[in-house]
């Protein structure tokens, strides 16, 4: 079960950071908003676990 777990981990991080990567080709302001959304929602994830 675990190794399920560190698996979608995984999976989401990358997924967060692809995205967060390309937004950088937007403007500015929807690149951080992005950013902090996908950071908030990967926390937000984390923390429901528990």
């Amino acid at each position: 079960m675990k190794n399920k777990i560190h698996k979608t981990e995984g999976s989401l991080a990358i997924i967060a950071a692809l995205i967060v990567l390309f937004s950088a080709m937007w403007k500015p302001f929807v690149s951080i908003a992005v950013a902090i959304i996908a950071l908030v929602a990967f926390a937000i994830w984390e923390f429901s676990k528990k």
